[in-house]
């Protein structure tokens, strides 16, 4: 890796301790040491990139862009490496036995290798489904974004918030519209970049907490949790003009290189309900229900600021289809961050 104080390639026995052995200065992340292959230069170039503009962006979003990469890895569509190692230890065993003329380790070595490539053909079919998820908790990514930055920095990378300790200002006296988002870290990004005050519009978790009359956009993940909610809030607000910003399943399926996360869990029968309640497509439906999702947070600001702005002209415009991706397409709303 390379240091991030006087840009020495490092060996791995050269930073032990997660200390430079040239400079002796300290660091945060070594790519060995952590499930997201981090290190610090790799980090300053992601928050670099959620600050552009010089926009805020959460301890969540940062998480999301730190693990794309290991998460991509996960969505390649390959076998994986899980069986990697019952294959060569049940070779080795079974050439033991057979030319060792060890019949009971051919048998075990035989049993091994067959289990393994049964495993390798039922993922490649499609048939043995593998659950994505980002590899380091949040909570730990937050100890050592914030504490062990600033640890060895003297304070946190900049333009970052931790959404725990962000709290709701007083919402616009008259606002021209209200975002509902059910994510506190997208709802925190929004906040602090000051959307209230910059598009008048009022922020809400919940459809309870909205403002009377006014329309609403709805923010949510493209999962079945987020299209749930969609629909939920559509029910209850009937009678005012609901505009659904995403994102959306067909979306994500049609973006070149989406941030995705799946699912063990199979829920056929909320699937069943958002097919009679909804418009989603018979492709988004199947995505939906073999554990798919892509999490609204993985956006940077700037695309969800970006989108923000579109629907407050939108919304100033004479009507238009309420479902309507293609604009968020074209100011890159699913462009993810680069490595």
């Amino acid at each position: 890796m390379i240091c991030p104080h006087c840009t020495t390639n490092l060996k791995r026995t050269e930073r032990t301790g997660k200390t430079c052995g040239k400079c002796r200065k300290s660091f945060v992340f070594d790519p060995k040491d952590n499930p997201l292959a981090l290190h610090d230069v790799k980090v300053r170039r992601l928050t670099g990139k959620l600050s552009e503009d010089n926009n805020w962006y959460t301890v969540t979003q940062v998480w999301y862009a730190a693990a794309r990469k290991t998460n991509k890895a996960a969505n390649d569509g390959t076998a994986g490496c899980g069986v990697v190692v019952p294959l060569l230890i049940g070779t080795v065993l079974l050439a033991i036995g057979v030319f060792g003329e060890v019949l009971p380790l051919a048998i075990i070595g035989g049993a091994l290798l067959a289990i393994g490539i049964v495993i390798i053909v039922l993922r490649l079919a499609g048939v043995l489904k593998r659950e994505v998820a980002v590899k380091m908790p949040l909570e730990q990514f937050r100890k050592e974004i914030l504490g062990g930055w600033s640890r060895v920095y003297g304070k946190p990378p900049g333009g970052i918030i931790d959404e725990a300790y962000v709290k709701p200002g007083p919402p616009p006296q008259q606002p021209a519209f209200a975002i509902l988002c059910p994510d506190p870290s997208v709802l925190a990004c929004l906040r602090v970049n000051e959307v209230e005050r910059y598009f008048n519009a009022a922020l809400a978790a919940d459809v309870a907490a909205l403002p009377p009359s006014v329309p609403v956009a709805v923010l949510h993940d493209a999962s079945l949790d987020g299209e749930v909610f969609l629909a939920t809030a559509r029910h209850e607000l009937r009678g005012r003009r609901v505009v659904d910003l995403g994102l959306r399943p067909r979306t994500v399926l049609a973006a070149k290189d989406p941030f995705k996360l799946r699912t063990k869990a199979r829920q056929p029968e909320r699937v069943a309900w958002l097919k009679a309640q909804t418009d989603l497509t018979p492709k988004e439906l199947e995505w939906l229900g073999e554990g798919w999702s892509s999490p609204l947070a993985a956006l940077r600001p700037a695309q969800l600021l970006a989108r923000v702005k579109k629907v407050a002209e939108h919304l100033r415009t004479a009507d238009r289809p309420d479902r309507d991706e293609q604009a968020a397409m074209a100011v890159g709303f699913m462009t993810w961050p680069g490595e």
